[in-house]
């Protein structure tokens, strides 16, 4: 049985052993039938692992690293957690058949309680609830000089893959996966200074900083989501790679200032196609690569290009690549126009939601960036512009920040830290962030802004 049939057959058992549970005494025989079936399943994937992950994402289960289309037979389960807040379920070898039936029988309860509260109640072990997130330790900051050094490599090493792509010949496979072990040790070590690196360029080297910044976002992202070591960097790969294509599109069309004719977006529309061809065509790449750059440009509801595929489901690499994709393109400046403030791009993400994105991936990477990333310019209530610093997990909204021009926009002579969370004498927030500014109005570089 293969990884998709098995992580579908052990949600179905799942999902059978609840539901008779519901029906039933705890002692019944169905009850004891179906959760032997479920140990069955979860001894077979045992064998293989040590710990086992079942995510909500939406309409979708994620078993692994498998995801499993969405069916009537699994669609009562994703309700029922889903109503219940639950995203993410880790279940580890050391469970055992009696903690198993514990924890059918207290999902199956008609409770209003918390299922985690309810879980550690019963004394259950060797399950975990909660949302999506990676279980790997944050270790500790590498600094945004340190990132910038990773992320400068990348962007030489990707113009170096995108130049050979160009010659004619097969991209590198072993430069991609240097690129992506490099940026994805640094996305662990230090996500919040990669993250900000990515808003930081001009458009002088668009195409190479836009492959870096997408598999960053990409990485970050599916990091998140708790994927981890090979598949993780796979995904990176796939960000990297999914506009090779556009090394067959004519320059003039790549790099037009004003709105492609039609014949020109055909011509355009085509890199989807030439991309895939290309990673298909190179040894020891993915498979993964080329799905994505066939797929990046198709939305949720299947418009979008490719036109007329038929039916099919997106895979989750492409669904992260997008968002990020999209994200990136739009608060990058461009020769033919300024980037947005990420607070518009949020805006203008958030309107496609459900129809170019999947909604709740795209609400996870808003969370992820949060609302002003650090190194995002921003105009305080006091009229001062400033960097932002840091983040404040429990109040996104008041960033620490460094004021570097005052009200009338003079530069500050020693630009000074502020915490907006903190209230003056009057309980009120004299620095409150009114909204994100461009750096280009101002004329200002944030990263030489927060390292100096």
């Amino acid at each position: 049985m293969d990884d998709t049939r098995q992580a579908e057959d052990l949600v179905k058992r799942l999902a059978a052993a609840i539901r008779a549970r519901a029906l039933y005494a705890a002692t019944h025989p169905i009850v004891n039938r179906t959760v032997d079936s479920l140990s069955g399943a979860f001894d077979v994937q045992f064998r293989q692992v040590t710990s086992l992950s079942m995510g909500f994402l939406g309409d979708d289960v994620i078993v692994g690293r498998t995801r499993l289309k969405n069916s009537a037979a699994l669609s009562g389960l994703v309700r029922q957690f889903r109503d219940q807040q639950i995203e993410k379920i880790t279940f580890s070898r050391e469970m055992g058949k009696e903690s198993l039936r514990n924890f059918v029988s207290v999902v199956a309860e008609r409770d209003t309680r918390p299922l985690p509260e309810r879980l550690a109640a019963a004394g259950i072990r060797g399950v975990g609830v909660g949302v999506i997130a990676t279980d790997e330790p944050e270790p500790a900051d590498i600094g945004v000089m340190a990132a910038k050094q990773v992320y400068n490599v990348a962007v030489n090493a990707a113009q170096a893959l995108w130049g050979s792509a160009e010659a004619g010949e097969e991209p590198d496979p072993k430069a991609a996966r240097e690129i992506i072990d490099t940026l994805a040790k640094a996305v662990g070590q230090d996500r919040t200074s990669m993250i900000a690196l990515t808003s930081l360029k001009g458009h002088d080297a668009y195409t190479f900083t836009h492959m870096v910044n997408v598999s960053l976002l990409t990485m970050a992202q599916a990091r998140a989501l708790g994927i981890s070591g090979p598949m993780l960097r796979e995904f990176g790969l796939a960000g990297l790679m999914h506009d090779v294509g556009k090394v067959k599109t004519p320059k003039e069309v790549l790099t037009k200032p004003d709105r492609l004719t039609n014949e020109e977006m055909t011509i355009m529309k085509r890199h989807v196609i030439d991309g895939a061809q290309i990673l298909r065509r190179t040894p020891e790449m993915p498979a993964l690569a080329s799905v994505v750059a066939f797929e990046h440009h198709l939305k949720q509801d299947l418009s979008g290009y490719p036109e007329h595929i038929g039916t099919r489901e997106l895979n989750l690499c492409t669904m992260l690549v997008s968002i990020s994709d999209v994200f990136d393109a739009l608060r990058t400046k461009r020769v033919y126009r300024d980037g947005l403030p990420a607070d518009r791009v949020r805006a203008m993400l958030a309107e496609q939601s459900g129809t170019a994105f999947q909604p709740t991936l795209l609400r996870r990477f808003i969370s992820l960036m949060g609302l002003f990333p650090v190194g995002t310019l921003v105009r305080l209530k006091a009229g001062h512009v400033a960097v932002v610093t840091a983040e404040h997990a429990s109040d996104p909204f008041r960033p620490q920040v460094k004021v570097v021009l005052d009200p009338r926009g003079a530069r500050v002579e020693h630009p000074w830290l502020v915490n907006t969370v903190d209230r003056g004498a009057d309980g009120q927030y004299p620095y409150a962030v009114l909204e994100a500014v461009n750096g280009s109005d101002y004329g200002l570089d944030p990263l030489a802004l927060m390292v100096s």
